[in-house]
């Protein structure tokens, strides 16, 4: 295995050890292929901070051994972030958080929903994320739909905090957030649903917007999962489906997160001013 992976000597101990749990279930010949591109990818490119996610990809979801699958990706991935920059130790957080699923809004089984579920999308996903195995299988975000859809619409706050309530999530809306929330929240294990202004030009974002979730950091990035797929934030447009593990630089972002309206359907840069949901407490 060692002479097959790019820069494996350059790995330590745990990771590798980690790896190697992986191998001895998925087999051998995993490595560079096309099931497995997405793990591939991140260690050939050396995007070690992203291996705990991709090995969550792996679970078999809606099959018979989803649940211990979990179980096994969850304790190497928690192993790969020991020593990875992570704390994955008894009382601390590792660093992107582990387990965070990605859920697309693009499969909606409610097709006429599907482009207004990105927020109960993203809450599903901190559901899974903090509460693993509520929501089952790949499309366990429509299963939350459901239960939103008992005290709201899927845009409402509301309805989305009163949703998590009901599986024993407390949780609030702020309009007040910043990155050193994110910070703690994660600190906490808490991933964060953010709402941003994901069209127009970066310098002047315009739009109804559109939820997210973080759930990792750098000094200059974020880390998250986008249920719709990848945006380019300088223009302000989609670039693919693919929505798992994005890396956002913490400028442009932030002129897409904390905005505050200036008229019509257009935003300006207002620091401190990001909308997210923040998890207060968990039953």
């Amino acid at each position: 295995m060692g002479q097959r992976i790019a820069g494996w000597q350059e790995l330590s101990v745990n990771q590798q050890a980690a790896l190697l749990s992986f191998t001895y279930n998925c087999g051998p010949n995993w490595y560079g292929s096309q099931g497995f591109s997405t793990l591939t990818r991140h260690l050939r490119n050396r995007e070690l901070e992203q291996v705990p996610a991709a090995l969550m990809l792996y679970v078999n979801p809606g099959g018979p051994s989803e649940a211990g699958l979990r179980r096994r990706r969850k304790a190497e991935a928690a192993l790969w972030s020991a020593a990875a920059g992570g704390r994955a130790s008894s009382g601390s957080r590792s660093n992107p958080l582990v387990g965070v699923p990605r859920f697309s809004q693009r499969d909606s089984a409610q097709l006429a929903q599907r482009d207004r579920t990105c927020f109960s999308s993203s809450c599903a996903m901190l559901l899974e994320a903090i509460k693993p195995g509520t929501l089952k299988g790949a499309n366990g975000d429509d299963q939350y739909l459901q239960v939103v859809q008992r005290f709201g619409d899927t845009t409402d706050a509301t309805a989305q905090i009163r949703a998590l309530g009901h599986f024993g999530v407390t949780a609030r809306m702020v309009q007040n957030a910043d990155f050193q929330l994110i910070e703690q929240q994660i600190a906490r294990g808490m991933p964060v649903p953010c709402g941003y202004i994901h069209r127009g030009p970066v310098d002047r974002p315009t739009g109804p917007g559109h939820w997210l979730i973080v759930y990792g950091h750098t000094p200059t990035h974020v880390i998250v999962n986008d249920p719709w797929g990848e945006p380019d934030l300088i223009h302000g447009t989609t670039l693919n489906s693919n929505g798992m593990g994005l890396r956002f630089s913490r400028l442009n972002f932030g002129k897409r997160w904390m905005v505050e309206p200036i008229g019509g359907d257009a935003y300006r840069y207002a620091p401190g001013r990001g909308w997210s949901i923040v998890v207060n407490k968990v039953s």
